[in-house]
Parts: structure tokens; sequence; C-alpha cells
């Protein structure tokens, strides 16, 4: 069965980045998102309250169809965010936001704990931490002209906390913390050293017999 490793943090953190560079400097195989590509993300980006629990339920079945064709493999796969940060973070914050009201929610929090009885959950998340100014920075040079290039700085903040408050109570999925205020591009020698401490989490190996 696949490995899958899902790597987690604020929009424009870096996932991306990391996700490219781990697997062109390890065994991974990448699975992204690609948010302009979802039938419903433009639709949802002019009327929130409209789109969004059909944007919502889209991801959640494209991320979960990803994750049956990931155990299917004998693969290490790296995720791009996942099904677990868009349920516990973006379902959260549009809930907030007010574009679902509880029922909706209600439905999306039925189908993730439904899923999640079937499908094992990652086997290691990576939680990109860094710091507001320099994820300020680099989402004012981000290429990407999507719905999340209008986040406000508030809406920044309270998504950092909603990750905080998700991976602070998981108990099931093993948790890796990752500054990420450098240029990580340019840290080829950490990549590697994290490619190797990914591989021992991943594949542990079992301590020798004790010699009589």
């Amino acid at each position: 069965m696949g490995k899958l490793i899902s790597i987690v943090g604020n929009l424009g953190a870096g996932k991306t980045t990391l996700t490219k560079l781990l697997c062109e400097n390890g065994p991974s195989i990448p699975y992204w998102e690609r948010p302009e590509e979802r039938p419903f993300q433009a639709e949802f980006t002019r009327d929130g309250r409209k789109w969004a629990l059909a944007n919502q339920m889209d991801f959640f079945l494209f991320r979960c169809t990803q994750e049956l064709s990931i155990r299917r493999t004998n693969e290490i796969a790296v995720m791009d965010g996942g099904f677990d940060q868009d349920f516990h973070v973006f379902t959260r914050h549009i809930f907030n936001k007010g574009y679902i009201n509880k029922e909706e929610f209600g439905i999306c929090e039925r189908y993730y704990q439904f899923t999640r009885s079937i499908l094992p959950p990652p086997d290691l998340v990576i939680r990109i931490s860094i710091d507001s100014s320099t994820l300020s920075r680099r989402r004012s040079l981000r290429a990407r002209k999507i719905a999340d290039q209008d986040f406000s700085i508030q809406e920044l903040f309270d998504i950092e906390t909603l990750l905080e408050a998700w991976l602070k109570k998981e108990k099931i999925m093993p948790v890796l913390k990752l500054p990420f205020d450098q240029d990580i591009q340019e840290c080829k020698n950490e990549i590697n050293l994290l490619v190797s401490r990914i591989m021992d989490l991943l594949f542990p190996v079992a301590p020798s017999p004790s010699l009589l």
C-alpha cells in the first residue's frame, strides 16, 4: 500500500514549493490540488454563498479519489494540502464566513468522518510554519491568480488559528513541524536532510534483537 505525506500550511506559505522540492530530491510522486481546474472554483469566487458547498464537496471527492489511487500503489505520494486540511481548515473557514450554514457544515463533517473510517489518514503531515511578514511577501510574488489572492490579512490569521487548533488536538496522524521562513530553494542540504528524516519516519528500522 502506498504512503501518503500531506504538506499543510497557510495560503502562500510554500506547500507547492516544498512538494516539488521533496519530489525532485527524493523517491516521491507529487499529487497537486490545482484549484483553478476545479469546475466550481470560478463560480465560488463570484458567489461564495451559492457555490461553497458544491465547491467544497468537489474538492473532497477529488482529494479522496487521489488518496484511493495512492493507496493502490507502492509509491510515496506528497500532497500540497489535502483532504484533512480541506475539512479542518477551509471548511471551517467558509462556515465561519457564513458561506455555508450549520446543516451544510454537518454534511461536510459527516462525509469527512465516513471517508476517514474507510480511507487511512496520511502517514505523515508536514506542517509549514512561517512568519506573517514572509507570508505577505511570498503571496505578493505569487504567479497564480486565483481566489486565495483576495484573502485579507485577517483571513490569513484566521486560517493560521484554525491550523493550530486542528493540529494541536491531532492524535492519529504524526505531525512534523517545519519552519519555512528562509528561501528553501537555496537550501539543498536542508532538503536532503528532510528527505532522510521523512524516510526514517515512514520506514522505521526495527531494533536488532538482543544477543544472549
